[in-house]
């Protein structure tokens, strides 16, 4: 096969062949993966997804932001743990044995399967699990949860099917809670309970990041911000060369006056041209190496000169900070994950902590959305349609991005403003403190300022008569020595006086005031 040199443009330069090839090597390398699927979609009536989930998955290769926002709002959404809640009153106990025998038995925790399934829902826009009944009969119960890796699995454009292609084998699943059988070698539609139990197909629950683009995938958030995973990669790639050439920057070699460039070889480079190449080839491994060159010239008439001069000099990394910055928060807002979540300390337009309230919005915008998704096909599909629970529901863990010091902050302004009760605060944090609350009517009570408001105080008249007659006394102290030094402190007393006798008098009277 014959091989060009040179390449004429149509304005006249000529262009290596050496650099069209260099650049063809370039495009091979960003060429986009092979899709599985590509002689299957026509002949199975099968979709083919806006964007190959397999170039989905790499970019989780090619940028760390991206990785790690995947990582965290899976483990956010679906990574923290669960509990059953309720419905009703007095639920059925059997009914919560029946569902953590079924959850209990799974080969792998629920946390994690769901986790698996959604760094799928987040790096490809879709994920699937995979449901098995008992002895693969359609009109049993539940057996079994799996994750299925999602770039393997395409659906089907009837809506009722998915198949999975793996190397040369491929398996058909139906959709979760279908009427119909699926076989799973053919993916033929058979009438429910016909086809062979060996080859009855197991059903999938897919969870879909929703576009109006297509009725069958989603889109996963990343998708507006590739551009900007590529333009990292190539600010990456300039430093990295930059870098491995020592930090030479690119230079221009001019010759100028008689100068015979003698023959050319087969590429059209002169010895002159190929002994410069060999210099800075030779600077990789040794950058200290000097440069020698002998200047061919058609006799001493205009002297020939050669001048190199850097084309640039400037260090471009300063300038890329910030494009790199830009990139990380275009990734980072599309995923809707801040910056603090994954480690990265970022402050306000004030110089203040912005953490608290950018993770309160993520939680109420990103994940709790995708976690109503999940505990709505599963309270579904697992517990209501497959296991027969009414009394209890599914329920994921949410985020605790709790501030204790300010809820107590605010727990004790509360109290000092008789809003709460000393029992209500030990409802509020005597699980974090190892707290109990106490039967005694002084911790039902509320309290304005350290004084009870509405606790019954039962004084004997005796006492209360004392209390009256010691302020009256000290009222004509106050009123027969106007000019006392001590009348400040005769006023303290008085004060109090009145406080104890105006709370005692309320208690008897059942008034509910403390001050009259």
């Amino acid at each position: 096969m014959s091989k060009a040199f040179a390449y004429t443009t149509k304005t006249g330069k000529i262009i290596s062949g050496d650099i069209l090839e260099s650049y063809a090597t370039k495009t091979e390398t960003k060429a986009q993966p092979v899709d599985g699927f590509e002689n299957n979609y026509k002949k199975d009536e099968l979709v083919k997804p806006l964007y190959n989930p397999a170039s989905l998955a790499r970019l989780l290769e090619m940028n760390t932001y991206h990785s790690r926002a995947v990582r965290t709002k899976a483990r956010d959404i679906a990574g923290l743990g669960w509990q059953l809640n309720p419905t009703k009153e007095n639920p059925s106990q059997t009914e919560k044995e029946l569902i953590l025998e079924f959850f209990n038995e799974q080969p792998d925790s629920m946390s994690t399967l769901l986790n698996r399934a959604f760094v799928d829902f987040e790096a490809l826009g879709y994920a699937m699990l995979e449901m098995t009944r008992v002895n693969y009969d359609p009109t049993q119960p539940p057996a079994q949860l799996g994750h299925i890796p999602a770039h393997t699995m395409r659906a089907a454009r009837d809506g009722k099917r998915f198949c999975q292609v793996r190397g040369n084998k491929k398996t058909w699943f139906k959709a979760a809670g279908g009427d119909y059988d699926v076989h799973s070698e053919t993916g033929k539609i058979m009438e429910l309970g016909t086809a062979p139990e060996n080859m009855r197909a197991t059903e999938v629950i897919s969870f879909v990041n929703y576009t109006p683009r297509s009725d069958y995938y989603g889109l996963p958030d990343i998708v507006p911000a590739i551009g900007a995973i590529h333009g990292d990669i190539s600010r990456r790639d300039y430093n990295i060369a930059f870098f491995e050439n020592y930090g030479v920057p690119a230079y221009a070699v001019f010759v100028t006056g008689n100068f015979d460039p003698g023959e050319l070889d087969e590429k059209g480079k002169s010895e002159f041209e190929k002994n410069i190449e060999s210099h800075f080839e030779e600077i990789v491994n040794n950058p200290h190496s000097t440069l020698v060159l002998t200047i061919p010239s058609q006799g001493r008439e205009n002297e020939v000169k050669v001048e190199i001069k850097p084309l640039s000099v400037d260090v471009k990394e300063a300038s890329f900070r910030l494009y790199r910055q830009d990139n990380r928060d275009e990734v980072l807002a599309a995923h809707g994950v801040p910056p603090y979540r994954l480690g990265i300390a970022e402050t306000g337009s004030l110089g203040g902590s912005t953490a608290e309230e950018s993770t309160e919005i993520y939680k109420r915008s990103v994940v709790e959305p995708r976690q109503e998704t999940i505990e709505g096909v599963i309270n579904k599909l697992i517990l209501v349609d497959g296991l027969g629970v009414n009394d209890w529901e599914f329920e994921l863990n949410e985020i605790d991005n709790r501030d204790e010091k300010h809820d107590m902050d605010i727990a004790g302004q509360l109290f000092d403003r008789a809003a709460i009760t000393p029992n209500q605060l030990i409802t509020h944090f005597g699980e974090r403190f190892g707290l109990e609350q106490s039967e005694h009517p002084a911790m039902d009570a509320h309290y304005l300022n350290g004084v009870p408001v509405d606790l019954d105080i039962d004084v004997a008249p005796e006492v209360e008569a004392a209390l009256n007659s010691l302020y009256d006394k000290v009222s004509g102290v106050i009123k027969s020595e106007p000019d006392s030094g001590r009348n400040s402190e005769y006023v303290d007393i008085l004060a109090s006086l009145k406080t104890i006798t105006g709370g005692a008098a309320a208690g008897r009277k059942k008034n509910k005031r403390a001050f009259k």
